[in-house]
């Protein structure tokens, strides 16, 4: 008993080239077969199922195809049209189309509008009034002015003086 585990001990395990080339004789013997199939049925005029356009089976459209061209705008659909907002976002409106087109619509009497820059002290004293937190306030005059959290928290103590004195 003790040779026959030494003799199976000692024999390495091979697998061989049999399942690769078997697998190979197979794939060959398939692909063989339905080339000569193929041939067969086009030498004999027998066609493929999948030919032609009739299946055999009539079919009842249940749709009929139509033209949709009343409405081309891109804009208008059966719940209103698309505007923008003058804040970029595009909204749907129920509301009947302005009558001034604000493409076309020319400042006739020369008076241009030249807004002056807003200073520190104007944003400050609007974020004030709105009700804006004193981070929020020091954030957006650093970010827009580019300026010191210094230079801002100063600017802020100053128009808030400012008030304080103008009220009382």
């Amino acid at each position: 008993m003790l040779t026959t585990m030494t003799l199976a001990a000692a024999e390495e395990p091979s697998r061989g080239w049999g399942g690769p080339i078997a697998l190979g004789l197979v794939l060959a013997v398939y692909i063989a077969g339905a080339t000569l199939h193929d041939w067969w049925m086009r030498t004999r005029g027998l066609p493929s199922p999948t030919d032609g356009d009739d299946p055999g089976v009539s079919v009842n459209p249940q749709v009929s195809a139509v033209s949709d061209t009343d409405d081309t705008g891109r804009d208008t659909g059966w719940w209103g049209r698309l505007i923008t907002l003058p804040d970029g976002r595009r909204v749907r409106s129920t509301a009947p189309a302005a009558l001034v087109d604000e493409e076309l619509d020319l400042d006739l009497d020369g008076a241009q509008d030249e807004e002056e820059p807003a200073t520190i002290e104007d944003v400050v004293g609007t974020m004030l009034d709105r009700g804006h937190p004193y981070a929020e306030i020091v954030r957006a005059i650093m970010e827009e002015f580019e300026v010191s959290e210094a230079t801002a928290k100063r600017r802020i103590r100053d128009v808030r003086a400012e008030r304080i004195a103008a009220a009382s």
